[in-house]
């Protein structure tokens, strides 16, 4: 109390309970003394029009106020919504800087309205903090100015002590109100941040629905789309154009069945394949999940469905179990016969030349282990088990040549037999691919075809040896006639012996080409890496008397490789090209021959190109085969020269061709592999 007597502060406390219980005291005070110093009009308070109380939380919500329609909004937000028109900015500085931090005071401010009144009203405003479950909250009493008429200095504390006590029994009215009906404000407080949630929780799902990559709708009892999220874009259509529509409009034909009709009439969930349509007409294959939507009362009111367009996850299905049924049938239809080995090596299947046979099913082996099924000997003396090992411990395939087994119900065999390791993608562990290749036949034809060879090569040496016998002779006596009987003979004479002599020359010479052409391919040389312009440089040092004579100039091209081959034979090769290109170089009046070097396909190709003669189209592979030879020019040969460089090519296992015209010189070419 003050000197005079009089309140100064007044201040009010309220018990509260919760179920019963006493959960604490609701309090206020109102201090007169600032309301005093504030205010510097004083007037009488007129009965009718007078102050009204309101208060806001910590989140300067409207937790009361006269305008029911202001109660849970934000206090901010709320006026400006009112009356746009009026600045608040001097009430919510007061309600920002003083009331939110608990203090307590008196003001002005302007407002918009005032117990049904409009326009902009100055007003008198006291308010005052109080705590209410933890929670702070602020209330105002609020006055217009014009209800106020001066007053003299004798009636000041008169008409004080009247505003005041209005002003305390607003404020008690209004706690004991918020007493009264603390439930129902802190279920209003509960209803807001429910709302929210709900807010949020609905702003979330419209934000999870717009976002997903599946297209997501909904539909009515009568299968009317009542939803449609963004992603039905990915198939031509927009969400406007489809809603109220049939869902039944983007489905074919085909699967035009009973499930909607189930999913309502059963409350049930369904899952199954559709064809969609998209808006240019073309067909996804998609994979629909639908859900029914039911009310407070479960009863069904639609449905639910998310769409995954699965188009390219069955046609990869479909590729791979094309490709497994490709591959089986591979298998299947293999010579050889085929195991798969787990890494305890025991058999999982084997194919259908397997089972064939060894006269088996399928059953009979699988699940068994190698070495229940396979003999000893071929297991530990073929190097099976080791072949098994090495696969395991390297990953690198071993192949096992020649070998022989023999059983009681089989005569010996040669078997060829690969191992290798198979990661399948769905497991970690290897598998282990067995294939036996029966080669006896294969083999006993080798032998038969070497012995043949041998057979032949003795026939070609004793034919030669046989040939040479007579032809010496004929060459001794012809030399004889010609030096003993010199005198006795006529021109006539000498001339046939000369001739006689000349072509037992060129019978020796056919002789020797004719052996050397069959040692090829049965007398094999050691291959080796050898530098390719090393082999070029040493024919042309044995050629260059001829090419000397001839006056040909010889081009060797930069950069040659080095081959793997059999360095004599690639010799005969390029010296037996060279030769033909001097035979057939013509009157060309500037003779060259150029020797170069192109990548094609694997392997290294040389070419021998000349500017002489030509060779006409028709007669590009005749000029291969043995005793072949061009008559346009009378050149010495037997005619076997180029069927020797295509043998020697083939055993390298390259090749060689011609490109010529008449009259436009000629390009032979020949290949080698770039790898053993």
């Amino acid at each position: 109390m003050g000197a005079e007597g009089r309140f100064k502060t007044i201040v009010i406390a309220v018990p509260l309970y919760n179920n019963g219980k006493f959960a604490g005291v609701l309090g206020a005070s109102l201090d007169f003394a600032s309301l005093l110093e504030k205010i510097t009009r004083i007037g009488e308070i007129k009965i009718g029009r007078i102050a009204y109380c309101w208060a806001i939380d910590d989140r300067v919500v409207f937790i009361a106020h006269p305008i029911k329609g202001f109660i849970g909004q934000n206090a901010f937000a709320v006026r400006k919504e009112k009356a746009s028109d009026i600045s608040f900015e001097k009430i919510n500085r007061i309600m920002r800087e003083k009331m939110m931090k608990g203090k307590e005071g008196v003001d002005t401010y302007i407002s918009g309205w005032h117990n049904g009144q409009k326009g902009k009203i100055k007003k008198f405003i006291a308010y005052a903090p109080f705590r209410l479950n933890g929670t702070q909250y602020s209330v105002a009493l609020a006055i217009p100015e014009r209800e106020v008429i001066l007053l003299g200095r004798k009636n000041l504390l008169n008409t004080l002590l009247t505003m005041a006590t209005i002003a305390v029994i607003g404020l008690f009215g209004l706690l004991y109100i918020l007493n009264l009906d603390r439930r129902r404000i802190e279920g209003l407080g509960r209803e807001v941040r429910l709302a929210e949630k709900i807010k949020e929780s609905r702003d979330y799902l419209q934000n999870l629905l717009e976002t997903v990559n599946d297209l997501i709708y909904t539909v009515d009892i009568n299968g009317n789309f009542t939803y449609l999220n963004p992603r039905v874009e990915d198939y031509g259509y927009t969400p406007d154009e489809l809603m109220g529509k049939r869902f039944l409009t983007i489905l074919t034909e085909k699967h035009r069945g009973r499930r909607f009709e189930k999913s309502i009439w059963e409350k049930i969930r369904q899952m199954y394949e559709v064809e969609l349509k998209t808006k240019e007409g073309a067909i996804r294959i998609c994979r629909i999940s639908t859900s029914p939507l039911m009310d407070q009362e479960s009863a069904v009111i639609g449905l639910i469905a998310t769409v995954r367009d699965i188009t390219e996850h069955e046609q990869a299905r479909a590729e791979i179990t094309h490709l497994k049924e490709y591959s089986e049938k591979i298998v299947a239809s293999i010579p050889s016969s085929l195991l798969v080995l787990d890494k305890e090596l025991n058999i999982k299947s084997v194919n259908r030349t397997y089972r064939e046979t060894r006269e088996i099913g399928d059953d009979d082996v699988a699940g068994k282990n190698i070495k229940e099924v396979f003999p000893g000997d071929l297991l530990r003396e073929g190097g099976l088990l080791q072949a098994f090992e090495n696969v395991m411990e390297t990953g690198e395939t071993r192949r096992l040549y020649g070998v022989k087994h023999a059983s009681s119900d089989h005569p010996e065999k040669i078997l060829n037999i690969t191992v290798s390791g198979i990661r399948r993608a769905e497991e970690e562990e290897e598998d282990i691919i067995m294939v036996i290749e029966d080669v006896t036949e294969r083999a006993r034809l080798t032998e038969d075809l070497r012995k043949k060879n041998a057979e032949l090569a003795n026939f070609v040496y004793t034919i030669s040896h046989d040939l040479r016998a007579p032809i010496v002779s004929v060459q001794g006596f012809s030399s004889i006639l010609l030096a003993d009987f010199q005198d006795k003979l006529d021109d006539t004479g000498k001339r046939y012996l000369a001739r006689i002599q000349a072509n037992v020359r060129q019978m020796e010479i056919l002789i020797d080409d004719l052996l050397e052409f069959s040692r090829i391919g049965r007398t094999a040389g050691a291959f080796e890496d050898v530098p390719s312009v090393e082999i070029i440089k040493d024919v042309l040092d044995v050629l260059g008397p001829q090419l000397k004579k001839r006056g040909i100039k010889v081009n060797v091209r930069d950069n040659l490789p080095v081959i793997h081959c059999d360095r004599n034979r690639i010799f005969q090769v390029f010296e037996n090209l060279i030769q033909n290109s001097i035979k057939y170089m013509g009157d060309a009046e500037s003779p060259v021959i150029e020797v170069g070097y192109g990548k094609a396909g694997g392997f290294h190709e040389f070419y021998v190109k000349d500017n002489g003669i030509g060779i006409d189209p028709e007669y590009h592979q005749r000029i291969f085969q043995i005793f072949q030879r061009l008559k346009e020019v009378d050149a010495k040969g037997t005619g076997i020269g180029l069927a020797i460089v295509e043998r020697i090519t083939g055993i390298h296992g390259g090749s060689v061709r011609v490109e010529s015209e008449r009259g436009k010189g000629a390009a032979f070419y020949f290949s080698v592999p770039e790898k053993a």
